[in-house]
């Protein structure tokens, strides 16, 4: 079952970085260049090493976003975002797409 999990989550990601890819190609094309760039905090639910550092690793390949730091105490990965006008809407996006299939594969830890 895990093997199906992943190979869903390979396709899922890929499918995120074409996405990413055509945003940022777009950001980079538009005359007027008005970005929203934040830093948010996105709580982790996943509690074991590997799973913690893969979600850190696929955030930052995404194109527009870049994690930049872990705080094991309080469970928070600090994301850096390019172009987000509802910070809230892209914690929640990062956690459905990215974690929740992680979640599916390592487990909660």
């Amino acid at each position: 079952m895990r093997i199906y999990h992943s190979i869903v989550f390979a396709l899922i990601y890929l499918r995120e970085v074409v996405l990413s890819t055509f945003r940022l190609a777009l950001i980079v094309l538009r005359p007027n260049l008005k970005l929203n760039p934040c830093f948010v905090e996105v709580p982790l639910d996943l509690q074991q090493e590997l799973p913690r550092f893969l979600f850190a690793c696929l955030i930052s390949m995404t194109p527009g976003t870049m994690s930049v730091g872990l705080d094991p105490d309080r469970s928070i990965l600090v994301v850096h975002l390019l172009d987000a006008p509802d910070c809230d809407a892209a914690i929640k996006e990062m956690k459905e797409t990215f974690e929740q299939p992680l979640i599916r594969i390592f487990g909660r830890g």
